[in-house]
């Protein structure tokens, strides 16, 4: 099977299914619609466009770009990322099999589906195939919802993003992290959206009540100042330690050695792969119910704990609860790898997609129970009470 990925420019969050894609595949390429930013090369990110073979830079030069849209126009099956729309009118004036690889439309707001530019934009990019040989790979279990409002059904199948998966001795990984004085860890850019003072309410609470514990807080953002104010008027200095920012490795060995990882974004996170990233090192999860994949990841109370967004006072008795039993932490730990090592990684999902899209090429439907392309059937942003 000929498969072809095209979106702005590979980065991290795709590298890994691209990468499981590549061996898999009769054929296989990334099409990269424009160079990465320099704001991105300045922070660090590599220049993924440029180090790997199977990418095709159609910015570039007038053959790359010939050669990019024939690849569009006549491979077996090609799924569309951030791309401009006319890269997927171009597929779909074929009618070939292609698919939409998508966060949810709207978290800024569902009113926003009244906007005229915004339904625009979804109607160009979705609605108008909505018969077509189209079908949305929902990288958030909110997309089909926001998709239903728009007038697009049951062609919305599981996603996310797959960063790479380390294989561990679980074991003991589990049984090197410290019990008895527990680690929480919050990981993400400190901006509006990642509600990341939720967690700082939480840690005063367990101050005050003389519950054991240490925070760091990983990431950077126009709330930092805020943030650590915050904390010094609290009197939570010697409590939480602010990391800035680091490189993923780095960012790995931590998640490691935490005990708990707190997740307290709000409706405006897309996908969150950090929770992908300290599921596969063992961390018990507490996170908020609108994070787009919460709902497919975590199995409340089998794997993790979810909580109301913007509930403090429920995420502060889950967050006490796995540090005052510690059995409890061990087996969401376990449950979270088992989670992440045997269904939600790169290589399942490529395998998966491959059969799902085999099936489809032949007028047929494979499905799966859970996980990667089964179907997301539509979630209500109030599903967790």
């Amino acid at each position: 099977m000929k498969i072809a990925f095209v979106s702005n420019y590979l980065n991290h969050h795709q590298l890994f299914l691209c990468n499981h894609l590549m061996d898999k595949c009769e054929e296989f390429y990334f099409i990269a619609t424009e160079p990465i930013p320099e704001s991105r090369i300045k922070l660090g990110y590599d220049d993924m466009n440029s180090i790997y073979d199977y990418v095709i830079r159609i910015y570039e030069n007038e053959d790359q770009k010939k050669y990019g849209h024939s690849i569009i126009k006549n491979y077996d099956v090609v799924i569309f990322g951030a791309c401009p729309a006319k890269f997927i009118n171009m597929r779909m004036r074929k009618n070939k099999l292609s698919f939409i690889y998508s966060e949810r439309l709207l978290k800024k707001g569902l009113w926003r589906r009244y906007i005229p530019s915004t339904r625009r934009k979804i109607y160009e990019r979705i609605i108008k195939y909505k018969d077509k040989n189209l079908y949305v790979l929902c990288a958030s279990a909110y997309t089909s919802y926001d998709l239903s409002l728009c007038g697009f059904f049951n062609k919305c199948y599981k996603w996310g993003y797959f960063p790479e998966l380390d294989k561990k001795d679980i074991k003991t990984l589990m049984e090197n992290k410290n019990k008895d004085y527990n680690k929480l860890l919050c990981v993400g850019r400190l901006i509006n959206g990642k509600c990341t003072k939720d967690a700082i309410f939480v840690a005063k609470r367990l101050m005050l009540n003389n519950v054991p514990f240490t925070m760091d807080i990983i990431g950077m953002g126009n709330y930092e100042k805020p943030l650590k104010l915050l904390v010094k008027l609290l009197g939570l200095t010697k409590k939480i330690r602010f990391l800035g920012s680091m490189p993923p490795e780095e960012v790995k060995k931590h998640m490691e050695a935490a005990n708990i990882f707190i997740f307290t974004s709000n409706y405006k996170e897309g996908w969150g792969a950090v929770i992908n990233e300290a599921m596969s090192c063992g961390c018990a999860i507490v996170a908020s119910h609108a994070v787009g994949s919460v709902p497919y990841l975590i199995e409340n109370k089998v794997n993790g704990f979810i909580y109301r967004s913007g509930n403090i006072s429920e995420l502060y008795y889950k967050v006490k609860h796995l540090i005052q039993d510690p059995d409890l932490q061990y087996e969401f730990g376990m449950k979270a790898y088992e989670t992440m090592n045997h269904t939600w990684n790169a290589d399942v999902a490529a395998s998966r997609f491959l059969e799902f899209s085999g099936s489809l090429l032949v007028k047929k439907t494979k499905y799966y129970r859970n996980g990667p392309c089964s179907m997301a059937y539509i979630i209500e942003q109030d599903w967790f009470q």
